[in-house]
């Protein structure tokens, strides 16, 4: 469900944020994701904070070129707080091959399944990434293929 997982995932970075802001210092990262080196398009990428790290974690949706960048309150401040990451990505696919829209309702697209293999597109995936103070490119790759969608019956 790529909009109610996203919606979730503002509404949670959403709480405890007043209008005077969060006070969380951010540092300005540009992303590139990849599939085994190859740009994944249309692709959500969701950042949460490892144990120790400030914030509620950050996310993004990547470009033809795999680029992304984050968004990381509900005031969609740029880059995030400094610190590790477990990252999580998620692409849903119609049966035809086309990707559906990061932020399309599911029920638009009720035969769309989610492309990226699991542990990677799970909560429990073992990406990660380091976020320097002085912020820069993160690189994300996924060493996999993408899943085949299976075609409505």
């Amino acid at each position: 469900m790529p909009s109610v997982g996203r919606m979730l995932l503002l509404s949670i970075l959403g709480c405890g944020v007043g209008c005077g802001g969060d006070g969380l210092e951010r540092a300005p990262i540009t992303g590139i994701l990849t599939l085994n080196g190859a740009p994944l398009a249309n692709a959500s990428v969701q950042f949460t904070p490892a144990s120790g790290t400030p914030g509620e974690g950050a996310i993004g949706t990547s470009d033809a070129a795999g680029k992304f960048e984050v968004i990381s309150s509900r005031r969609d401040d740029t880059g995030i707080p400094p610190g590790e990451y477990s990252v999580r990505v998620s692409l849903f696919m119609n049966p035809d091959g086309t990707p559906v829209p990061a932020d399309a309702p599911q029920a638009d697209y009720p035969f769309s399944q989610e492309a990226v293999p699991p542990p990677y597109s799970s909560i429990d995936s073992p990406l990660t990434a380091t976020v320097a103070p002085e912020g820069g490119e993160i690189k994300v790759d996924i060493p996999a293929e993408l899943l085949q969608i299976a075609q409505p019956e």
